[in-house]
């Protein structure tokens, strides 16, 4: 087993992907940390590529995390035979997640926070897909704006967020969430009125409401 300080030292002789693909291939068991693998937040969260051996699942179990969450449908890690609990939120590559996306996201780290669990995120290369979670971490957990996410994503794991749109997606992130929370409070007060309505006795109509008297009349006719 390689010690984890020694494996930070040698890490920094590889200088580029193709190198660091040599090295895997020449064992693929050898504890090595995934491509462009950095922790956000120590013990928290933690980013990086595809994980594609099993040397870089085991170097992710050996330093700490527990759950791992899959936002790239082509590169999907084989833990059948670990003990990682994982999350699979597909995006497209070179696309944003949709604001639901972006609630599973939150949703998973506030369960795993919950439970002492630190989480690793990744896509293909750990740039696009994952910094845009990167961000939005940051954005809901740390209260940073969206400029000041992105200004710290970039500085901790340089050339993250590599579209227009995925960019897009950090700086219009408050609102888009603030515009869905806001329909959801809608569809469930009207759900609340409608119930209250039929409990009432009224007759309502509409998708929501039972069906008219005319429509039952000609269903016999």
């Amino acid at each position: 087993m390689v010690l984890r300080d020694e494996l930070r030292l040698k890490l920094l002789e590889v200088k580029n992907e193709e190198e660091y693909r040599l090295v895997l291939s020449s064992d693929p068991t050898i504890p090595y940390a995934p491509w462009f693998y950095t922790w956000i937040e120590a013990g928290e969260l933690a980013a990086f590529a595809w994980p594609q051996t099993t040397g870089n699942l085991t170097y992710l179990w050996n330093d700490g995390i527990r759950h791992i969450i899959t936002l790239s449908a082509e590169k999907i890690p084989d833990l059948k035979d670990t003990a990682f609990e994982w999350t699979y939120i597909p995006v497209p590559e070179c696309h944003a997640p949709t604001i639901e996306d972006i609630f599973k996201f939150i949703r998973t780290i506030q369960w795993c926070k919950k439970r002492g669990l630190p989480v690793g995120v990744h896509c293909r290369m750990g740039l696009g897909r994952t910094g845009v979670m990167v961000a939005v971490y940051l954005m809901y957990f740390h209260g940073m704006s969206a400029t000041q996410a992105l200004r710290n994503l970039r500085y901790l794991r340089p050339g993250s967020v590599d579209s227009e749109e995925q960019e897009r997606c950090i700086l219009e992130y408050r609102p888009n969430a603030n515009h869905a929370n806001d329909q959801r409070i809608q569809k469930i007060t009207r759900k609340g009125d409608h119930l209250l309505a039929l409990l009432r006795g009224e007759n309502r109509t509409g998708t929501l409401g039972p069906p008219r008297l005319w429509d039952i009349a000609n269903k016999f006719n």
